[in-house]
């Protein structure tokens, strides 16, 4: 049986673009968005509250339904789920995950803030959700990004979980990590 990845990271780190490149590489894997999931919940059951970020249900059912939906689908059907999306901390999913699955981290490189906002402002393209946001509301938006990196990458770090700096040349870093899928799966 292949393995389950799970691709985690800091908003802004390319999680959905690497989703992209390992699909287009490996079609055989389902790939999951964990904000398609979480859009369902908002539209079919608005009182979940699932867009508050500190909601309840987003904490106790969103981690634990998207990994037990991977690991049936894997068990099941015979094919590995890649799994995209800030839907809990990386410590959370590390306790829920098992020997069939992976984790992959990605960060800014545990930079400061005002270069993480100099980054997206330079990276946006048309689609990305930051694009016409003005400088401030960037820097709010973000203000604990560099927190969180660093705390992935300490985790990471102790946890033998592979940790990728996206910052600069992230195309390269994208094909490098798809080239070592096969070692992961």
């Amino acid at each position: 049986m292949m393995k389950n990845i799970y691709i985690v990271g800091v908003p802004r780190a390319g999680k959905s673009t690497l989703s992209k490149f390992i699909k287009n590489r490996y079609p055989f894997f389902n790939q999951i968005s964990f904000e398609a999931i979480r859009n369902g919940f908002i539209e079919s059951q608005p009182e979940l509250d699932m867009g508050n970020r500190r909601s309840d249900a987003r904490k106790n059912i969103m981690p634990k339904h998207i990994v037990t939906y991977a690991h049936w689908n894997n068990v099941i059907l015979l094919c590995p789920s890649l799994v995209e999306g800030d839907f809990c901390s990386i410590e959370e999913l590390y306790d829920l995950i098992d020997e069939n699955d992976s984790i992959i981290c990605l960060g800014l490189g545990c930079r400061p803030i005002d270069e993480i906002v100099d980054g997206i402002q330079n990276n946006d393209t048309d689609k990305d959700y930051t694009k016409e946001w003005p400088r401030e509301r960037l820097l709010l938006h973000f203000s604990d990004i560099t927190i969180s990196d660093k705390h992935n990458y300490d985790f990471c770090m102790k946890h033998n979980i592979p940790y990728y700096d996206t910052y600069d040349n992230r195309t390269n870093i994208f094909e490098t990590i798809v080239e070592h899928i096969e070692d992961i799966k």
